[in-house]
């Protein structure tokens, strides 16, 4: 029998959290459905795709920058667009992932008369869209079939805006070719700090980085993986504190299962978060972690003083406090180590697609 086709939409494939979940979804249901994977702009994958997913775009490249009339103008032709990949592919469903992407996908899966899931990966309760996008997405979504979000804090978000019927909450799936490589096995970890992700507004890794300055290291090293607008900033802070010889910047980095099964703290400050995807890894990895309480997402992952410590978002003596403390404690890295796996648990991949699978078999 032959398959059914489904496609994810999303504005490129680089490196990510919506990417590497796009990523691991459709490598777990390729063996049920034929999958496309539709980009805004072409782009090469960054996370390992299974060979018999089709990868399509919209253009060859972002965008310009433009004034409000023309950037309808370029919206309404991708949705054209979209729709023409659509049609000519004979696809019976999209998920999209993204606000800009939502939107042209919800357009475009009514124009072709298919249904549509939509997700939203960020806490637009913090993290504001410009008015008229806000506006745009607050009209389209009414057209989905189903919103996924992450945690119940966006739930409630949508709820303003979306009947509660339509809103699904599902967490993000542990990737199933990062949790095959990880080394739980190995005790002995370097005298390394990690932190993963993006440097951009909100993430917040001076505060770290000024934390990591006051505390005696003891041959400690902290490690940033993750490139970003904001990392020349960070740089030149380092280089302020002379901590040039103890911090590392290794930007992106594909092998990151190598850092993970070898740190032995890993530290997150973000301000907000839709839902942290780093820490759920590094929990996965059983690396004793801190985490900001910030909405939303982290005390989703951590209970405190269980499986990692929470702190108040931007107190700095306070996570120069519990660093010092885990950078000492041998036992209390141990106990955190045993607690992170095991209530990681819930987020592998299987049970996560479960989830996925029950909506897609509703809709097509």
């Amino acid at each position: 029998m032959q398959k059914k086709r489904i496609a994810f939409v999303i504005y490129s494939l680089s490196s990510g959290g919506a990417e590497r979940v796009i990523s691991t979804l459709a490598n777990s249901l390729e063996k049920e459905f034929e999958i496309f994977i539709i980009t805004l702009v072409k782009t090469q994958p960054f996370y390992p795709l299974e060979k018999s997913i089709r990868l399509l775009y919209c253009a060859e490249n972002p965008k310009e920058r433009t004034n409000p009339i023309k950037s309808a103008i370029d919206g309404l032709n991708r949705i054209r667009t979209l729709s023409k990949i659509i049609k000519s592919n004979n696809i019976r469903l999209t998920i999209s992932f993204m606000t800009s992407s939502n939107i042209y996908s919800v357009w475009a899966s009514k124009w072709c008369g298919i249904p549509c899931i939509i997700s939203e990966r960020a806490n637009h309760n913090i993290d504001k869209p410009p008015k008229l996008l806000a506006l745009a997405r607050d009209y389209s979504y009414k057209l989905c079939n189903y919103l996924v979000v992450q945690t119940e804090g966006n739930k409630m978000f949508y709820h303003k805006t979306l009947s509660p019927s339509k809103i699904i909450v599902i967490p993000n799936p542990l990737s199933k070719s990062l949790a095959s490589k990880r080394n739980l096995d190995q005790v002995q970890k370097e005298k390394i700090i990690l932190n993963v992700g993006s440097f951009k507004e909100g993430k917040a890794q001076d505060l770290l980085i000024r934390a990591f300055s006051k505390l005696n290291t003891d041959n400690w090293r902290l490690v940033f993986v993750g490139d970003g607008k904001n990392r020349p900033k960070f740089v030149d802070l380092v280089n302020k504190l002379m901590l040039q010889d103890n911090i590392q910047f290794v930007g992106k980095q594909q092998e990151i299962h190598e850092y993970y099964n070898k740190s032995s703290l890993f530290v997150f400050t973000s301000e907000h978060e839709g839902f942290p995807n780093a820490l759920l890894e590094a929990l996965s990895f059983g690396i004793p972690s801190i985490s900001t309480n910030c909405e939303h997402g982290p005390s989703d992952l951590i209970k405190d003083g269980y499986n990692g410590f929470l702190i108040p978002v931007g107190d700095q003596p306070s996570l120069e406090q519990k660093m010092a403390l885990l950078m000492k404690d041998t036992d209390l890295q141990h106990k955190f180590r045993k607690n992170a796996i095991s209530s990681t648990k819930r987020y592998e991949v299987d049970s996560i697609i479960s989830l996925w699978r029950n909506y897609i078999n509703e809709l097509i």
